[in-house]
């Protein structure tokens, strides 16, 4: 079923009436939500009960939780999650709790997968403007050691993980939410430097996320990544990942076109699952764009399978029951770490 290629978003805080009939009838993939979905944890709680309901298999929780700027969670628990560069800069212990600790939230919640972490290198461009605090470091192998005990943290907590935003976006000078940025660098630098945390991870992460800068070195043009397929045969053979590949967000304005359009280029190119934050009245229009691309699938059988190992890798893990009680120790938990993380090592509270 073409649905299968889907995570996309809710409007609201509830399945409206027309959701839950577009989405019983074409079930996606998964479902990913935001703050705009987000009014409080037991409503949270209800809400992926609800969404998992629609249909069998059940559709997939994604969210998007960082830490920092990008923390949907933190608002729930009444304590913000600390940002990549914090926990980075405090030591990797500290970057596993971390993460440790936003994984059991959103497995608490009912999510089963979390769009994290960012490998991306904290470059002078988009490192320190547009991903401000949202990297681990400048320097690649301190990425990846950040990275591995990020991803060991998810893991501990139930939550499948996926590295973002390949094949980098370090070197971007804009944001892909309003513009196609243009990384004009040879594609030696890019491999050893930008694309090395992406390889040293793949054996360990559950997916990947494909940007939408453009990387002419890499791909022979000026076009998203998330749209090319040189780009997706340097994640599958150069770089050896053969697990879950996803788009980022379809609806950015790093790409240009009808939505359809979009998503069928992304299927194409070699993407198995597309994500879409606001497919709108244009859900049954993505399914036929991409249904049209199946006939041409090389690598149908390949990608069944991948499907079919993250989501035995979300259900496998155990996800406890919501309780308020539960919310309460976790959110108690979580206002420790964030005291300890802001005293200097070594320092005890009082």
């Amino acid at each position: 079923m073409t649905s299968s290629r889907f995570v996309v978003g809710l409007e609201g805080t509830s399945l409206t009436p027309a959701e839950r009939n577009a989405y019983s009838k074409h079930v996606p993939f998964g479902f990913v939500l935001f703050p705009r979905n987000l009014r409080s944890a037991a409503q949270t709680a209800e809400l992926t009960a609800d969404v998992r309901s629609l249909g069998e298999p059940a559709p997939l929780l994604f969210v998007d939780q960082e830490g920092g700027t990008v923390d949907r969670l933190g608002p729930l628990v009444g304590q913000p999650f600390a940002s990549a560069a914090s926990v980075a800069a405090a030591g990797s212990d500290r970057v596993h709790e971390n993460a440790f600790l936003m994984g059991r939230a959103a497995r608490l919640l009912g999510f089963d997968a979390d769009f994290a972490p960012c490998v991306d290198l904290g470059q002078p461009m988009a490192g320190e403007a547009v991903l401000a605090g949202r990297t681990f470091g400048f320097h690649a192998e301190d990425v990846v050691v950040a990275g591995m005990v990020f991803l060991h943290g998810l893991t501990r907590a139930g939550i499948a993980s996926c590295l973002k935003h390949f094949p980098g976006l370090g070197r971007a000078s804009a944001d892909t939410d309003s513009g196609l940025p243009v990384v004009d660098a040879h594609d030696v630098d890019l491999m050893v430097t930008d694309v090395a945390p992406f390889k040293s991870l793949a054996s360990i992460a559950d997916g990947v996320l494909v940007g939408h800068a453009a990387y002419p070195a890499l791909s022979g043009e000026v076009v998203p990544a998330s749209l090319s397929p040189r780009i997706y045969s340097l994640l599958r053979h150069r770089v050896g990942f053969d697990r879950a590949v996803f788009s980022d967000d379809l609806t950015m304005g790093a790409l240009s076109g009808p939505l359809p359009g979009r998503a069928a280029r992304a299927a194409a190119a070699g993407c198995d699952l597309l994500v879409v934050s606001r497919p709108g009245d244009e859900w049954e229009g993505l399914i036929r764009a991409v249904g049209e691309t199946r006939e041409r699938d090389g690598d149908l059988p390949g990608r069944e399978r991948r499907l079919v190992a993250f989501r035995e890798r979300c259900v496998s893990a155990p996800r406890p029951a919501f309780t308020p009680a539960a919310w309460d120790d976790l959110s108690a938990a979580v206002a420790r770490f964030s005291e300890a993380l802001a005293r200097p090592r070594g320092e005890t509270s009082s």
